[in-house]
């Protein structure tokens, strides 16, 4: 699955073991021919992805293939080249903004810069863009293609995919794990730029295309809120609603939304905020959750479960305690869960100097 580290963000990938179906059979003219046509079978079946049509394209998801392999686009793996120490990471309190603004820090300065730039043209494109369907999933296949290239323009269109951006082989592109972890507008010295771009969420790049192809008419859609508080920073929404609103223009509607939030809130209150889309399908935990693999309250073992790899299910997980998140995020990395999840938002946090003057109590 593809992970969004949160304020900071992170993309990476988790190896997950192939399964493949062990047949034997007893050869007898009529087993050979029955191994014949299972053989056929397979093959056909191997051909076919979430959406049940047959496909001849290596961008489709197949549920038995759930390994996600990751690519670190050419600017991040230049940076992982670098030693830490060169890049001033060795100390307690990291200055990530000086590689935006400081041209002799490193040797790929402008390429820092291009990744901006781009990445405004990208947020521009995704701004404009509106999906010229209610659901994909309702799409019949003859039409399915033609607007999951339309979701591609966005991002073709700001970037070159294969330099500019990482990839994970289950999710697509995605942006590249760069600093300062947030958008790289906040680095300005202006700070009226500051302040605009140091909440925004608009550093992220979705693969839409890609997620539109491995959507099928039966694939069911869930979101995870942990930590699903919708007073977000005052009168700012909150980044998980801004996704959900995202994920709506293009055509992704979610069957299920799980909001787990222990503060207290109004129930009349919360009602009031929720957009009309989610009113059907939002629930509402009122206890804080767990790490424990056992617990009751721990949203993977009691709801994640019930769902399946031809599901699409995004996770956004940021309670602010360490103690339960880290284990949380952990144990998404097991098989059985990995296998399931196809986005994580996460927000990891770390000691920022650039970060001080809006946190200062840290």
């Amino acid at each position: 699955f593809v992970v969004n580290l949160f304020y900071p963000a992170h993309q990476t990938s988790v190896s997950v073991r192939m399964r493949r179906p062990q047949y034997n059979f007893i050869m007898s003219k009529t087993n050979i021919t029955i191994a014949i046509l299972t053989v056929i079978w397979i093959a056909v079946q191997r051909g076919k992805g979430k959406d049940g049509y047959s496909s001849a394209s290596a961008s489709t998801k197949q549920p038995h293939r759930r390994i996600s392999k990751y690519k670190p686009s050419r600017l991040e793996n230049k940076m992982m080249k670098v030693s830490r120490s060169e890049l001033h990471y060795d100390t307690d309190m990291i200055n990530e903004c000086d590689l935006f603004r400081n041209e002799s820090r490193t040797d790929f300065y402008k390429e820092f810069q291009e990744y901006a730039s781009n990445l405004d043209r990208y947020a521009s494109a995704i701004r404009k863009f509106l999906a010229e369907v209610e659901d994909v999933r309702h799409l019949p296949k003859n039409m399915r293609e033609k607007v999951c290239k339309s979701m591609d323009e966005a991002m073709y269109g700001a970037f070159r995919p294969k330099e500019h951006l990482s990839f994970t082989n289950n999710g697509g592109f995605v942006e590249p794990l760069l600093p300062p972890m947030r958008h790289p507008r906040m680095c300005e010295t202006d700070t009226d730029k500051r302040f605009k771009y140091l909440m925004t969420i608009n550093y992220l790049v979705h693969d839409f295309g890609k997620i539109c192809r491995n959507l099928g008419p039966s694939s069911r859609t869930v979101f995870f809120d942990l930590g699903a508080s919708l007073k977000f920073h005052g009168w700012r929404e909150s980044p998980a609603l801004q996704l959900v609103k995202l994920y709506n223009r293009f055509g992704f509607k979610f069957d299920h939304y799980y909001a787990f939030d222990y503060t207290f809130i109004e129930p009349d209150w919360v009602y009031g905020k929720l957009p009309d889309e989610l009113i059907h399908s939002y629930h509402w935990y009122k206890v804080p959750v767990e790490a424990s693999p056992t617990s009751k309250q721990n949203p993977w073992k009691s709801i994640l479960e019930k769902f399946n790899e031809n599901d699409f299910v995004v996770i956004k997980l940021d309670i602010d305690t360490a103690s339960i998140e880290l284990p949380l995020a952990h144990q998404l990395r097991q098989d059985m869960y990995s296998s399931i999840v196809d986005q994580f938002y996460f927000e990891h946090h770390v000691r920022m100097k650039d970060m001080t003057a809006n946190f200062s109590s840290m």
